[in-house]
């Protein structure tokens, strides 16, 4: 009679065994990770990226690229610094963000009646309206392009009139809170652009140059205030400038005070802030934006003193 004899299974909790594999997982990685530094220490940073991103587009071997950051492509792939960091965004959003900071923020721009519109045109099929801060927006872009660095107001100018009692018609309050506000934060703000738009004909706020149409632009300078010709010169300076690109996009300087205007306009703040009234109602976005880039030009040589 055939004799059976038991065995005993020897049973490894399961926890162990998770155990057991995480530890051999940690020391794979961290000597994958020592292999391709050491790997990529002897081996040349452009030649090797060549030869990757042609494998992985179908055999492209001559991409080159350029101006690599020491080590930047595979430091800390696996979490261990190895090398050490070099920190590029620090506390910016994005790679843009801090091409845009290496440019001094002289330039404030904003907006007292954030919510005057010009007139739609293909923005309709979205349901956009061209608010003017759309305006400021755009001037910032032409501005940084050349060289000047400048910031845009975002806060709402009808909410810091809530918050303080102020009624609506004294708007011009509540953008003087936010431009004090950030003057105090960027010490850098030399000169301070209000941007708006008339409410004139289009007759009035239009020009065309080689059958392409443009907003006209138009200083305001306060009387209501002792040292109001300081900002009057710096208009003229500015209103000369963009004549000498063309003058037909000029509608002058316009000195408003007395019974029926606010006559200060903030520009008691400084020498350099000026009103703006880039095209009116019956413009569009796209009329406003070719008369910004000269502006921005304008603005640029003078500031840059070119």
């Amino acid at each position: 009679m055939r004799q059976f004899i038991s065995r005993k299974t020897v049973k490894v909790p399961r926890y162990k065994l998770y155990y057991f594999i995480l530890v051999i997982a940690v020391f794979l990685i961290f000597f994958f990770n020592l292999f391709i530094n050491f790997f990529l220490k002897h081996v040349s940073e452009e030649e090797f990226l060549n030869v990757l991103v042609g494998n992985s587009l179908g055999g492209v071997t001559n991409y080159r690229f350029s101006n690599l950051s020491e080590n930047y492509f595979y430091q800390n792939v696996f979490g261990f610094k190895l090398f050490q960091d070099q920190d590029v965004l620090k506390d910016h959003d994005s790679l843009e963000d801090v091409v845009m900071q290496d440019l001094n923020e002289v330039v404030y721009i904003y907006n007292t009646f954030q919510t005057d519109q010009y007139q739609s045109n293909y923005f309709n099929s979205y349901s956009i309206a061209s608010y003017v801060t759309q305006a400021s927006f755009i001037l910032k872009e032409e501005l940084e392009k050349l060289g000047v660095g400048a910031m845009v107001e975002k806060e709402s100018v009808v909410e810091v009139l809530k918050e303080n009692n102020i009624p609506y018609t004294n708007s011009y309050a509540g953008s003087r809170i936010l431009l004090e506000q950030r003057v105090k934060e960027k010490s850098s703000l030399k000169y301070y652009f209000d941007l708006q738009l008339s409410d004139y004909d289009r007759e009035e706020t239009t020009m065309e140059i080689e059958g392409v149409s443009f907003a006209k632009i138009l200083f305001v300078i306060g009387t209501d205030y002792g040292n109001y010709q300081e900002n009057q010169k710096f208009a003229t300076e500015l209103n000369n400038l963009l004549e000498s690109i063309n003058p037909s996009l000029s509608r002058g300087i316009s000195l408003r005070g007395g019974t029926g205007y606010h006559g200060v306009y903030n520009q008691d703040f400084s020498p350099h802030a000026l009103l703006i009234q880039v095209g009116g109602v019956h413009n569009t976005i796209d009329e406003v934006n070719r008369s910004l880039e000269v502006l921005a030009k304008v603005l640029a040589k003078y500031i840059l003193g070119g």
